[in-house]
């Protein structure tokens, strides 16, 4: 009897001792639900520039890890979307964005941002980088540009990749040429080029060529400084400068006697000038890559020329991130933003984790004065150099159908050039074009919050 008793005594301080576990649990997972925020950052792999890249979520998972640690007490959570590449993101996001699923924080495809700013789908940041120590001193400049939409920010920068020419020093030498930098306009790299090309093995036809991947965009910036005008509602050219750079256009095109320098050509060494950017020169200025593509032949980087009334000008890439205006925990999102922009522990890994530059100055610094450019036969860029680039780029006009718009411009000029048009008559046309352009369908739909 005494025994069934002890029993049952112990089944219920079994079952009040379960009961407290299960409702300690209940309150623990309340309390943890209360206290954490997850929030979602989609990623492409992929880039806009062109250059592969291994590990590609790399530098992000990194983001996440620091993040997580730095705000670990406040139970901030990543998680990431990955899978899509860079070519099919766009469409994969728009239908996320239809059935309102799209993430708290997202990449951004350059020539998406404009429409999505647009469209209210992006948050302006404006009140939240106010609140915050974020300093526009801590960027450079025209990578925060790069985020901004009528005079707004709604993206922050996380890297950028600058672009310029390099050319083929041993080629050059052997030809007894070289370059005056000081002296580096449209005619000295005409002069240079019509040198360069020529047919080598007789047999009528050209071998050995001017520049590889040079279009009207580097010849445009660096003669004048706006296509369209500061409401981008007319075309913003001007005539005598676009004429100047349509001619000095026909005359480089003329060099090549009709033949189509493909791509490749100048790794073969026939070619002297090709236009690069700085994550192709990360990755094959270093060892083992170096030896697969330019190995043969010593080559070396340099600002773009400029015509007779501008300066040299360059694109700059940048990688942006924004956060959507539906999100539900918009100051957590905030908190990430500034982190991958502007921590500087995390942006000094930029270059550690990614073919970009960082784009805080700090961390910009520290990579030049550490010394890691030169690892792993890594050719140096000067410092002097890859500032005034950055300092002297130009970012794409930042209205929705700018992209289109483009399309048409290459068209429009590739047969003005290639056809030999009347220069005076394709100005007008072109100017026509892009007003008509400009004024059709130019009405956009706000996302619904």
């Amino acid at each position: 009897m005494a025994e069934t008793a002890k029993r049952k005594r112990m089944l219920l301080l079994f079952l009040v001792a379960l009961l407290i576990l299960v409702v300690a649990a209940a309150i623990a997972v309340g309390v943890y639900r209360q206290k954490t925020v997850v929030i979602e950052l989609s990623l492409y792999s992929g880039n806009s520039w062109g250059v592969p890249q291994n590990f590609a979520y790399a530098i992000y998972d990194k983001a996440v890890e620091l993040f997580e640690q730095r705000y670990a007490e406040k139970g901030y959570h990543l998680k990431l979307r990955t899978g899509m590449m860079y070519k099919d993101y766009s469409e994969w996001f728009a239908q996320q964005v239809l059935k309102g699923k799209e993430p708290d924080l997202f990449l951004i495809i350059e020539e998406d941002f404009t429409t999505f700013a647009a469209i209210g789908l992006l948050e302006k940041l404006d009140h939240y980088i106010i609140k915050s120590d974020l300093s526009e001193h801590d960027f450079f400049s025209n990578a925060l540009e790069a985020g901004q939409y009528q005079g707004s920010q709604y993206a922050l920068p996380i890297g950028i990749v600058p672009s310029f020419l390099i050319y083929n020093q041993d080629l050059l030498d052997s030809l007894g040429l070289s370059i005056d930098l000081e002296h580096w306009t449209w005619e000295q790299f005409y002069r240079l080029c019509s040198q360069i090309t020529g047919d080598l093995d007789g047999d009528g036809e050209l071998d050995r060529f001017g520049v590889e991947g040079y279009d009207w965009h580097q010849a445009f910036y660096t003669n004048d400084s706006a296509l369209f005008n500061e409401k981008s509602s007319q075309a913003g050219f001007t005539a005598q400068h676009m004429a100047e750079m349509l001619g000095f256009l026909k005359k480089m095109h003329a060099l090549n006697q009709g033949v189509v320098v493909r791509e490749g050509m100048f790794e073969e060494g026939r070619v002297g000038f090709k236009t690069f950017n700085l994550s192709e020169f990360r990755v094959y200025g270093s060892y083992p890559y170096r030896i697969l593509r330019y190995d043969d032949f010593d080559w070396k980087a340099i600002p773009f020329p400029h015509g007779p009334h501008g300066s040299s000008k360059s694109k700059l890439y940048t990688v942006q991130l924004g956060m959507s205006s539906r999100s539900k925990h918009k100051d957590v999102a905030f908190e990430f933003l500034r982190f991958i922009s502007s921590d500087q522990e995390f942006q000094y890994q930029i270059w550690e984790y990614s073919n970009m530059l960082p784009v805080n100055r700090e961390a910009f610094d520290r990579i030049y004065h550490s010394g890691i450019m030169q690892r792993d036969g890594m050719r140096s860029l000067d410092r002097e150099f890859i500032e005034s680039v950055i300092a002297d780029s130009y970012i794409d006009p930042d209205f929705k159908k700018y992209p289109v718009i483009d399309d048409y411009i290459t068209q429009r000029i590739f047969k003005i050039i290639a056809q030999d048009e009347d220069i005076s008559t394709g100005i007008v046309d072109l100017r026509q074009l892009i007003n008509t352009l400009l004024v059709e369908n130019t009405t956009v739909k706000s996302v619904n919050i």
